[in-house]
């Protein structure tokens, strides 16, 4: 089956010459035909300024909190920090080298990616249920267990992995003019989503994983392009299987009862705690140190309800501060969008986006009783090791992918809404590019 054509320039960019077209192997998710990724140039360093603004705050306001959490001992509070410090490094480690991998490898090999992660989600319940070691279960089974070094939750692998594989699903349903078909399309794409959410969900009974995973497939549906019966097709069935996941759940009718207020003191207490975390903060918070909720008044305090942390200790301006970078960070992600001229890298971007913006919106709602309570973490700001290491790797592939944007926007023109992305640039002459010194 043919697909689109590849471009070539000469060397001054004058010239393009039509290539063999590409064969489309029997997959429905990969291409043999070479990335196209245009002219290299400098990255946008501003992203990487926002990422260590957050995760800076982060750890400073964890090291101000590690004696309410350690009860005082110095030396456990010395290991606290140097774990989450260690995390951070490796985070940081995984940022660079994703930005240094080849933008192809990650189109060839993000389906085995994805499938890896699945299966590690997929055997992690049953190994749980039968007390199967490295698998650790606190109530739900969603992590395993590395010893000394900590816990792995391989959901984190998981939204990663979708993120790869969707994109490239879509950019090649893009290229074969067949991204609205239901039967080449939806059905395949939302077969992969559902076998994902039961897995994460049911198994896991992890909500707020499948909320993300929701979130980074719509995300990328949207930015492909797909007609709005298509997208409210997958909208309605993402809904029915939502809603019948918190009524088969008593612990999710539960939150969505406290959240209408229709809760008791028991189900009340998180919110209760995370509201007067944020109210007892002010307008300049208690200052570093001050914290009085995680002395273990407030479930979670590191993890799922460091935002309400965060608001006792600096208050609301520095909440207002926090947000700011956090929406400076997610405008920057999906700005890259409009400036990528290859479908594949703009459908990465969009699931990263999808994925960041989850977490934020939902962490915050939470702990601002916008939303029902659901355990999420604050992207680059909560305790953990996993969810550290797989959104820093993402967003070094975005910052890969920000060598090659284009100066001006690329714009789909009625008619061309599916064809190859290369092809657009004819209508620009000779392509122009922002920042064009190597880096």
């Amino acid at each position: 089956m043919s697909g689109w054509v590849s471009v070539n320039r000469n060397k001054d960019d004058s010239r393009r010459t039509k290539l063999t077209a590409p064969k489309f192997e029997a997959s429905l998710f990969k291409t043999t035909d070479p990335l196209e990724l245009g002219r290299r140039h400098r990255p946008d360093y501003l992203l990487v300024v926002l990422i260590i603004a957050l995760a800076l705050i982060g750890l400073v306001v964890l090291f101000s909190i590690t004696p309410a959490l350690t009860n005082g001992d110095d030396s456990a509070s010395l290991r606290f920090m140097l774990r989450q410090g260690a995390f951070l490094t490796v985070g940081l480690a995984a940022f660079f080298i994703a930005s240094k991998v080849p933008l192809d490898f990650w189109r060839r090999h993000g389906v085995k990616l994805f499938v890896l992660a699945f299966a590690l989600c997929f055997i992690l319940p049953i190994m749980g249920q039968f007390n199967i070691p490295p698998a650790y279960c606190a109530g739900a089974c969603r992590w395993y267990s590395l010893g000394s070094i900590g816990t792995f939750q391989p959901a984190e692998f998981l939204k990663f992995g979708t993120v790869l594989l969707v994109a490239g699903f879509l950019a090649v349903r893009t290229a074969q003019n067949k991204l609205d078909s239901i039967k080449e399309s939806l059905l395949p794409l939302g077969l992969i989503t559902f076998a994902s959410l039961f897995v994460i969900v049911i198994m896991q009974k992890d909500l707020g994983t499948g909320v993300s995973l929701v979130a980074i497939v719509l995300v990328q549906l949207i930015i492909a392009g797909v007609k709005f019966r298509t997208l409210l097709l997958a909208v309605m069935a993402l809904g029915v299987a939502g809603v019948a996941s918190i009524l088969i759940a008593p612990h999710r009718m539960t939150r969505i009862a406290t959240f209408l207020g229709q809760g008791n003191e028991v189900a009340d207490y998180h919110i209760n705690q995370a509201m007067i975390a944020l109210g007892s903060g002010g307008m300049t918070g208690r200052g570093l140190g001050q914290s009085v909720q995680a002395f273990g008044w407030l479930p979670e305090a590191i993890h799922d309800s460091i935002f309400a942390i965060l608001g006792e200790t600096l208050g609301f301006v520095g909440l207002f501060v926090i947000i700011i970078i956090f929406a400076a960070l997610l405008r920057q992600i999906i700005s890259k969008v409009d400036f990528l001229e290859n479908a594949y890298l703009r459908l990465v971007v969009a699931g990263v986006f999808g994925w960041l913006m989850a977490h934020v919106v939902m962490n915050i709602g939470a702990m601002t009783h916008l939303l029902p309570l659901t355990g999420i973490t604050l992207p680059l700001v909560s305790f953990g090791g996993t969810s550290m290491l797989f959104i820093m790797t993402s967003l070094g592939v975005v910052f890969a992918i920000s060598r090659y944007t284009t100066h001006r926007k690329v714009k789909v023109e009625k008619g061309e809404k599916h064809r190859a992305d290369s092809v657009r640039r004819r209508r620009f002459g000779r392509s122009h590019y922002a920042n064009r010194g190597d880096s």
